[in-house]
């Protein structure tokens, strides 16, 4: 499934509420090892000194989604060069860590024996815990610490978006659509659909919460959202929970959109999109508290 859950403003949201609920201790940690990722003089390049630790924990959000397009230093996941910095244990692009495919079925139709739920390269889930354990058992100086944690704040970022975790099984789609890939809609009456890229269900959720990135937008937005706290039993749930929920929106809430076995696909309900605003930007804020959690609970320690 092309894996790219929120965009980069959403990510960029989730991060900012993340960064500010971090302890003193735990955010010095975080700077420094971040500080190791060879792209931080890329990230920080046009920041004021203030806000370059702020800047490359944002940009760490979603480096996991511009690796893809990498073609500077050759990521991908066909044949990667080795790894030539020692910040990176590898090359690939692992497009299958960024999801779960939960199977869902419309009526009528079976989901087929030998469903993939997680790919063989691991899913979202799974990936979160092993890399939650690398950064605890990795000394605090490991240059592997940037990349495990700038999976990590992707990841958190990634699976509150519902279409990370389902894939529905449709007629037209009968072993699953990709979290939404295959889910042709029309954001208006007059959206193309004819063109390479069509509109899909997963894209549209992915610009939900925040179209178009911008600091001050992102930085507004996890302010507002930031003024309304979990529970500390919310905030610190532990991810199968955050998976739970968002297999629980997808169903409940985002397939709402319609049905895509018509021959013509639907056109999204001004009821429709507003709630999908909603629910996204709820998504990036719980997302934003439970990575502070877990990052607390990681580098706040003596």
């Amino acid at each position: 499934m092309p894996a790219r859950a929120w965009n980069q403003a959403g990510h960029a949201t989730v991060a900012a509420i993340a960064y500010a609920q971090l302890t003193p201790r735990a955010r010095a940690r975080v700077d420094a090892a971040l500080k190791q990722h060879p792209e931080y003089p890329e990230w920080t390049r046009d920041a004021a000194p203030e806000q370059a630790a702020l800047i490359a924990f944002l940009s760490a959000s979603y480096w996991a989604d511009d690796i893809k397009f990498d073609r500077r230093q050759g990521f991908s996941d066909r044949e990667p060069p080795p790894s030539s910095h020692p910040a990176y244990p590898d090359m690939r692009v692992h497009s299958a860590w960024h999801y779960i495919n939960r199977p869902l079925a419309v009526p009528g139709v079976t989901i087929p024996p030998g469903f993939q739920i997680v790919a063989p390269d691991g899913g979202a889930l799974g990936k979160i815990v092993e890399i939650e354990d690398a950064l605890r058992h990795s000394p605090p100086d490991s240059p592997l610490q940037a990349y495990y944690l700038a999976w990590l704040i992707h990841l958190a970022g990634d699976v509150h978006q519902p279409l990370h975790t389902v894939a529905r099984c449709s007629k037209n789609n009968p072993n699953g659509d990709q979290g939404g890939n295959l889910f042709i809609v029309r954001p208006t009456a007059d959206t193309p659909v004819d063109g390479p890229r069509k509109p899909n269900l997963h894209a549209f959720w992915d610009n939900a919460a925040l179209e178009t990135f911008s600091l001050p937008a992102v930085q507004a937005l996890a302010r507002e959202l930031s003024r309304s706290r979990p529970s500390r039993r919310q905030a610190t749930a532990p991810p199968t929970q955050w998976i739970d929920e968002s297999a629980k929106l997808a169903r409940d809430v985002v397939y709402q959109a319609g049905n895509d076995d018509t021959p013509e696909p639907p056109t999204l309900s001004e009821a429709y999109k507003a709630k999908a605003r909603s629910v996204a930007r709820s998504q990036a804020r719980l997302a934003g508290f439970r990575l502070a959690a877990l990052l607390n609970r990681i580098y706040d320690r003596p």
